[in-house]
C-alpha cells in the first residue's frame, strides 16, 4: 500500500512517517508540493498514484491568519478540497486533520461531532471551510478534529514550558481554558490502527484526542513536574486568558468527545497524562 503524506516536517506528518513504516510512504514537504497551487497538488498525486492520502499540513498561525486570510483559506480549504477530489477520482481514502477551533468554546461539556460550529477567527473559519469543502466533494473521506497538539519537535506548548522552566524562575500559564493535550505520537498510533479498517461504510467526521482534559496551567504543571523537578512549582502562576493580548478570542472550552471514533474503529485511549509520559520517555 502506497501512502502519500503532506507536511512531513510538521509534528503530525513527522510522527506518521515514523509510525507507518510498514507501508510505502511518499512524504511531501512544502518544497515538494506547494499547497497554495492546485495544479501542483494534482500533479504530485497523479505522479505517485497513492492508495491513501493523509493531509496533516495546515496553516496554523492563529493570530497571523487575521492578517493573511487569503493564504489561510488557500491552504486550509482549497488544498484539502483538491486532495479530496483526486481521492474521489482514484477511488481511494483521504484522511484530513481539523481542529477544536471550529467551535466557539461556549459549551460546558465536551464537544461531539454533530455540535454546532462557530469559529471565532480566520484560522477556525478556514479549517471549518476545509471540512465543508471535503464533505461536499464526497468520497471516502475522514475528517479528524484534534486539539492542543504537541511533540518534541517544532514549536508547541510542551517544548516552550520545558524550556522556560530552565530559563526562568517564574512562569505564567492560563487556567481558564480547557482541552485535551494531544501528542502527534498518539495521533499517528491511532491512524496506524485505523488504516486496515478504512472502508466506504465508516467514512465521516471524528474527534481524536486522548482521555481526560485539563487547563493549560495543569498541562504546564505536569510537564514541569516530570521534565524539571528542580523548578519550584510554586513559581508557576495561574493567569487568565484575558491577561494575554491577542488579535482573536480563543475557545475557552476545547474539550472534544472521542467516543465515536473509539466505537467505530474499536480503539482504546490512554489519558493525556499517560500520553505525555510516553512522549517524554521516548528516545
Amino acid at each position: 500500500m502506497k501512502i502519500l503524506i503532506t507536511g512531513v516536517n510538521g509534528q503530525v506528518g513527522h510522527a506518521l512517517m515514523q509510525q507507518l513504516t510498514d507501508y510505502e510512504l511518499i512524504g511531501l514537504t512544502r518544497q515538494d508540493c506547494d499547497l497554495t497551487k492546485s495544479d501542483q497538488i494534482k500533479h504530485v498525486i497523479d505522479q505517485h498514484q497513492p492508495n491513501l492520502i493523509i493531509n496533516p499540513a495546515a496553516y496554523t498561525k492563529v493570530d497571523q491568519a487575521e492578517e493573511e486570510p487569503e493564504l489561510a483559506f488557500k491552504i486550509n480549504r482549497d488544498a484539502p478540497m483538491v486532495m479530496a477530489e483526486k481521492a474521489r477520482e482514484y477511488d481511494i481514502s483521504f484522511i484530513h486533520f481539523s481542529t477544536d477551533y471550529v467551535f466557539d468554546g461556549e459549551k460546558e461539556e465536551a464537544y461531539k461531532e454533530e455540535d454546532q460550529t462557530n469559529p471565532l477567527g480566520i484560522y477556525g473559519q478556514s479549517k471549518l471551510a476545509g471540512e465543508k469543502a471535503i464533505q461536499e466533494v464526497g468520497g471516502q473521506n475522514y475528517i479528524l478534529r484534534t486539539s492542543w497538539v504537541y511533540s518534541k519537535r517544532g514549536q508547541n506548548f510542551f517544548l516552550t514550558m520545558r524550556r522556560l522552566s530552565h530559563e526562568r524562575d517564574e512562569i505564567k500559564a492560563v487556567t481558564d481554558m480547557c482541552g485535551a493535550p494531544t501528542s502527534s505520537k498518539f495521533i499517528a498510533e491511532q491512524i496506524k490502527k485505523m488504516i486496515p479498517q478504512l472502508n466506504k461504510n465508516n467514512t465521516g467526521l471524528y474527534h481524536l484526542v486522548p482521555e481526560g482534559s485539563c487547563s493549560w496551567f495543569n498541562f504546564a504543571k505536569q510537564i514541569i513536574d516530570i521534565t524539571n523537578p528542580n523548578f519550584n512549582i510554586d513559581n508557576l502562576h495561574a493567569v487568565k486568558n484575558s491577561d494575554y493580548p491577542s488579535k482573536i478570542k480563543r475557545p475557552s472550552n476545547s474539550c472534544l468527545d472521542s467516543q465515536k471514533i473509539k466505537a467505530v474503529f474499536m480503539l482504546k485511549f490512554d489519558s493525556w497524562e499517560v500520553e505525555l509520559n510516553k512522549v517524554i520517555n521516548e528516545a
